[in-house]
């Protein structure tokens, strides 16, 4: 009897013991997920990737591939604020390694306009007096009698002119004309990027949605919304997939994210219209899709604005 109650005596102290030991575990568990929450993870054309990895710190490190663009995108600033507060020339040239101030002041020496040199006058007091001294009585006689032109009117032939031949071993000459890439913001033309369904749109609310999705197929021509040049082309910033980025002037860029192929390298110039990427998506259980983006000195601006109704 006593033996009985004994066992029952010690299963319920396990059992108890085990319900301790679960709770125990499950506070575990929840503190370290508030202590440590990655970002979250997806698949892009076969890629795990962090989604949207913002930069929200005062600096930052640069990392292998990235670009001074590259960079005022994740931290949504104007690339010439980043170039002047740390004092980077043109062409922006940047190194892994480097840290790089996102906030502040820009300094002032940027801003310094160089000091007007005043150049002293020199007289010459014994040069001035001589001067004075010094008087014309009479206008000079010129030493040569200036010779009378005549007009020779040349005799036409009634032969018509012959053509003169380029030599048998001449070159054509091609003329390598740049384009006009660099387009001011009164004359800018946007155009779609793709066809397609539009399936999501801009929003401000300050966790919404950036830019516009353009629903396709794969494969599907993605060109350039407008002249200008590549500044970026790759896979680094995570969250866009493969993605380009395009220099219209100073003031606005324009970017094509989810591509499955990138047909143009960082530097090239485009023209609006042409070819720069083929259709991706954004994740292998997600059908095929565009995410495009405008910005207005580093700041994302609603891209219905600027497209062309349609």
């Amino acid at each position: 009897m006593v033996s009985k109650r004994l066992l029952s005596h010690v299963r319920a102290c396990n059992l108890w013991y085990r319900i301790g030991c679960y709770l125990l575990l499950v506070q575990l568990v929840g503190c370290t997920i508030a202590n440590h929450n990655p970002a979250p993870v997806t698949s892009v054309q076969g890629y795990k990737i962090e989604l949207r990895s913002h930069i929200n710190t005062p600096s930052y490190r640069v990392k292998k591939g990235e670009t001074l663009y590259a960079i005022a995108w994740r931290s949504n600033q104007d690339f010439k604020f980043l170039a002047a507060l740390n004092q980077i020339p043109d062409p922006y040239q940047i190194y892994p390694g480097q840290v790089l101030k996102l906030k502040g002041k820009i300094p002032a020496s940027v801003y310094k306009k160089p000091t007007p040199v005043k150049i002293a006058k020199t007289t010459n007091s014994n040069a001035n007096k001589s001067t004075a001294k010094t008087s014309i009585k009479a206008p000079l006689k010129p030493l040569v009698k200036p010779a009378t032109i005549t007009t020779v009117t040349a005799k036409t032939s009634d032969r018509p002119p012959t053509k003169s031949k380029p030599p048998v071993n001449a070159k054509p000459v091609v003329k390598v004309v740049k384009p006009n890439a660099m387009v001011s913001n009164n004359k800018l033309k946007w155009s779609w990027p793709a066809s397609g369904k539009l399936i999501r749109t801009y929003s401000t609310s300050k966790s919404g949605q950036q830019g516009v999705n353009i629903a396709g197929s794969l494969g599907r021509n993605i060109i350039a919304s407008e002249n200008g040049r590549v500044v970026y082309s790759g896979n680094g910033l995570r969250g866009y997939g493969n993605l380009i980025i395009i220099k219209h002037n100073d003031d606005y860029l324009s970017a094509y994210a989810y591509n499955q192929k990138l047909l143009v390298k960082e530097q090239q110039w485009v023209k609006a219209g042409q070819k720069i990427a083929t259709m991706g998506n954004s994740g292998p259980n997600s059908g095929a899709e565009l995410y495009f983006e405008i910005r207005y000195r580093g700041k994302p601006v609603n891209p219905m604005r600027y497209l062309p109704k349609r």
